[in-house]
């Protein structure tokens, strides 16, 4: 039976794989199959993304919203930050994960397979990548985690994790010695997943191409080369494949702004919950999302947002928050959650190159960026692109498949291929990985949106899920 290693190079945008840039996935890439259309969800964010990948649902399915959102329910006078275990934890409200849909781990586990998860990102997305592992006595492991059994036995045989830097070369190496020396000779899981921080928190503070940027897209396609190596060393080595991705991509942001500033000049009482006097909660985001004590505000709100040049198409979890045609449900994204924010602002980017040359530039609500580093959320087509190859196995050789492909499409294709049911996730097997001449060219497709915009997307079929690739001006 085939045994799945997933590696995932957190934000990489597929324009920036090269034989120069990152030659062990670009060989890998050329020996496997390639998919040119694979996208993200939306918001294009890490902590959608992961529970997109993990459970084979869209947010509306899984309910994991944003990476900074507000509920009443849970935390009335300020926002929840996914990234921190105790929000995550604060948001399943005694359950054990907020997520709505079984994880990949525990659908392994119902058929005695196993799943292990090794992270350099945050505790929050590890949570949330492997909900069940204290329940089913699985292995997950973040570079936050000091406490627990888990923790303390990467300690005890690899010595302390290395503190955050900016690239985050150590504790990536850290991360590899976990997967090399631990989690893949000795647990031996039928499905590992290893999560890089790198190159997206190199993009987000020093920019696309800075020299941070670069050495930490090295540094992570040298955790793929050691990885590559391992299982080519291995006496069953045709029988372990691997799945490289990406959860997001980036662009560079240009015109960064406070949403709930811009709201505060303009007369309105917005915060980062609803505490007394504040009639606005405000998740900065490059997709920021707007809760609002009385709905009735909500017009007032469009009406101004109507008016700034930086604006794109609002959405909404119900449109009919504003007249008829100045919103887009969030649904048609497959966001629409009822912890989804009221209005999500999406910001009006462009295909302009950066510094770089690199296509593509956005205004940004994130408070710890800083202006011109990397971002995503949105629905810029440089923040939705993403990598995806599989290679090994029973994948094809040298091919590239053109089907459109996501996130939840993942957790399918390594059930089908295990024997095992994806009934319930809303991705679906790709079958063009192992079976080329099931490739189809996905079908375009382009909706209106408000305030004189198109999103520009994609159908496997032509009644099928939309996997939306950018947003653009109309004309």
């Amino acid at each position: 039976m085939t045994r799945f290693i997933l590696v995932a190079l957190d934000g990489l945008r597929p324009d920036m794989v090269s034989p120069s840039a990152t030659p062990n996935l670009a060989a890998l890439a050329a020996r496997g199959t390639r998919f040119a259309n694979a996208r993200s969800v939306f918001p294009s964010e890490t902590r959608v993304a992961t529970p997109s990948l993990i459970t084979g649902c869209r947010p509306g399915g899984h309910g994991m919203v944003a990476n900074t959102l507000f509920d009443a329910a849970v935390a009335p006078d300020r926002l929840l930050r996914t990234k921190l275990v105790a929000d995550v934890l604060a948001m399943a409200q005694g359950r054990e994960s907020p997520l709505e849909r079984p994880s990949l781990g525990e659908r392994l586990a119902e058929k005695g397979l196993s799943f292990a998860l090794v992270s350099a990102g945050t505790a929050g997305a590890a949570r949330l990548l492997h909900p069940a592992a204290e329940r089913l006595g699985s292995f997950r492991w973040n570079v936050e985690d000091e406490e627990g059994e888990t923790a303390r036995l990467v300690r005890d045989r690899l010595g302390p994790t290395p503190p955050h830097a900016v690239p985050n070369l150590a504790r990536l190496r850290h991360a590899a010695q976990v997967l090399l020396e631990i989690v893949l000779p000795e647990r031996r899981p039928d499905v590992t997943l290893v999560w890089l921080s790198e190159p997206d928190i190199a993009f987000h503070w020093g920019g696309l191409l800075s020299h941070e940027a670069q050495e930490g897209l090295r540094a992570a396609d040298a955790v793929l080369g050691d990885v590559i190596a391992w299982r080519d060393a291995q006496p069953d080595a045709e029988d372990i494949a691997i799945i490289v991705l990406s959860d997001h991509g980036h662009v560079t942001g240009r015109g960064k702004l406070s949403l709930r500033e811009e709201l505060v000049r303009a007369g309105f009482r917005a915060g980062t919950g609803l505490a007394e006097g504040v009639d606005i909660a405000v998740a900065p985001a490059a997709a920021p999302g707007l809760w609002f004590r009385d709905p009735s505000l909500a017009p007032q709100v469009a009406a101004f947002l109507a008016q700034q040049p930086w604006a794109g198409p609002l959405l909404a979890r119900d449109p009919a928050i504003l007249p008829d045609g100045q919103a887009a449900s969030l649904s048609l994204l497959g966001s629409g959650h009822r912890r989804s924010a009221d209005l999500v602002v999406t910001f009006a980017g462009s295909e302009a190159p950066d510094e770089w040359g690199l296509p593509g530039l956005a205004p940004f609500d994130a408070p710890d960026v800083p202006e011109g580093g990397g971002m995503h959320g949105g629905l810029h087509r440089a923040e939705l692109a993403t990598v995806l190859v599989m290679e090994g196995g029973p994948f094809a050789h040298g091919a590239v498949a053109t089907m459109p492909a996501d996130l939840t499409d993942i957790a399918p294709t390594v059930l089908h291929l295990l024997g095992l049911s994806h009934e319930g996730m809303e991705g679906r097997p790709l079958r063009a990985a192992w079976a080329p001449a099931e490739d189809a060219a996905p079908i375009q497709a382009a909706i209106a949106l408000p305030r004189g915009f198109v999103l520009e997307a994609m159908r496997a079929a032509p009644e099928g899920r939309l996997y939306p690739t950018g947003l653009r001006r109309e004309g």
